[in-house]
C-alpha cells in the first residue's frame, strides 16, 4: 500500500502565530487539511473542539465524536480532524445545543457562542465574480465556497448573508459608505465601526476603506475590512464581552 502524501500534524511552537493555542502544553498539534481556508487563517478541527472549545481532552475523543457525525461546519458533518476551520465558520454540536461561529480578535480567531436561529446562517464575503459558459454568473467566496446565481446583485468586496447548508443567499451587505464594518485582522481585529467613504485602487494601490471605530479614524486596506451590516452587525461577529 503506497505512503499517504503528507503529515497530519505539526509541532505547536511552529504554528502560525496567529493562533491562539498553548505553545509548550504538548510537543504536536493537529494539522489543517488542504482545503477552505490558508493555513494561517484558520484551524484543524480538532484543536477547535480540544484546544479552544475544550469539549472534548485527548485526541481519542475528537475521534469518537468526528466518528459519530455529531460535529457539524457550516452544517454538515465533519469526520475529518484536520478539516479547516475559519473565519465566521459556524460549529455546531447538536447533541448539546451548543453553536460557536469563528470572529476574528486581535489575537486571532476565536469561538463566539451564538444562538441556533443564527447557525444556519454565515457571513460570506465575495472574492470573486465572473460570466462562465452559457453567461451564468459564478460567485466566489472567502471560504472557497462558489454559487452560480445570475440575479444576485453583489460586487467584489461585499457580503452575502449565506444560508447553509443550503448554500442559498438571504441578503446582500454592502461594502460601501454609511455600512457597518467589521475589522477581522491586525490590531483592530474586532472592531465594529461605520465605513465613512470607499477610495477606489489603482495598479498599485488596493482599495482603501475609511472607518470610524472605537479606537478612533483609520484607514485600512479592503482585504481587513469585512461588511458585517447597515445600521448595526447583522449576527453576532465580536468576542463575546
Amino acid at each position: 500500500m503506497g505512503k499517504k502524501s503528507g503529515r497530519g500534524k505539526m509541532k505547536r511552537i511552529s504554528a502560525p502565530r496567529q493562533w491562539d493555542i498553548a505553545r509548550k502544553e504538548a510537543r504536536f498539534i493537529t494539522k489543517p487539511s488542504p482545503g477552505t481556508h490558508p493555513i494561517e487563517r484558520c484551524y484543524s478541527l480538532a484543536v477547535v473542539l480540544r484546544d479552544l472549545l475544550d469539549m472534548v481532552a485527548t485526541q481519542k475523543e475528537v475521534m469518537q465524536v468526528l466518528t459519530r457525525g455529531e460535529v457539524l461546519v457550516d452544517g454538515v458533518p465533519r469526520h475529518d480532524p484536520g478539516f479547516p476551520v475559519g473565519l465566521f465558520d459556524v460549529v455546531s454540536v447538536p447533541k448539546e445545543n451548543k453553536a460557536f461561529r469563528l470572529v476574528p480578535s486581535p489575537d486571532g480567531l476565536v469561538p463566539r457562542d451564538i444562538v441556533s436561529a443564527e447557525a444556519g446562517m454565515k457571513l460570506c464575503r465575495v472574492r470573486s465574480k465572473v460570466k462562465i459558459t452559457g453567461g451564468h454568473i459564478q460567485f466566489g467566496f472567502h471560504d472557497g465556497r462558489s454559487m452560480l446565481d445570475d440575479k444576485l446583485a453583489a460586487s467584489c468586496g461585499d457580503t452575502v448573508i449565506m444560508k447553509v447548508p443550503k448554500q442559498a443567499a438571504l441578503d446582500t451587505l454592502k461594502l460601501a459608505k454609511g455600512a457597518t464594518g467589521l475589522v477581522v485582522s491586525g490590531e483592530r481585529a474586532g472592531q465594529v465601526g461605520r465605513i465613512i467613504s470607499v477610495k477606489k485602487g489603482t495598479s498599485s494601490r488596493e482599495k482603501m476603506i475609511s472607518i470610524s471605530l472605537p479606537s478612533g479614524e483609520t484607514e485600512l486596506p479592503e482585504r481587513m475590512i469585512f461588511a458585517v451590516g447597515a445600521d448595526k452587525p447583522a449576527m453576532e461577529v465580536q468576542v463575546a464581552s
